[in-house]
């Protein structure tokens, strides 16, 4: 998936405000499809998400309700239109670039 969007000049989707996962949360609502893998992971730091492309902390992510729950080792974030849950890093799926302008 990043090496993807490396190859486009940019990185899977990192929130860093609450205005900006609203507004992703909008346009996954909009294209009526999702989950969307980010780049947002707690892999090796249980419960301290932070930005895989950088390593930086995240400030603010919005969880769906009884998330993150780590249910059988998921460490990779995933955003759908009502929030973002946690989910296995291997697992297949869409995911969203974020590529500056």
């Amino acid at each position: 998936m990043n090496d993807r969007c490396k190859q486009l000049g940019g990185y899977l989707l990192q929130t860093d405000t609450r205005m900006e996962a609203y507004v992703v949360g909008r346009y996954v609502y909009r294209l009526g499809r999702g989950p969307f893998f980010t780049g947002i992971t707690d892999e090796g730091s249980e419960g301290r998400f932070y930005t895989y492309n950088d390593k930086k902390p995240v400030k603010y992510i919005n969880w769906r309700w009884f998330q993150p729950d780590n249910w059988w080792g998921e460490h990779c974030v995933e955003v759908w239109a009502t929030g973002f849950n946690d989910r296995h890093c291997g697992s297949k799926g869409r995911y969203i670039c974020e590529v500056p302008a």
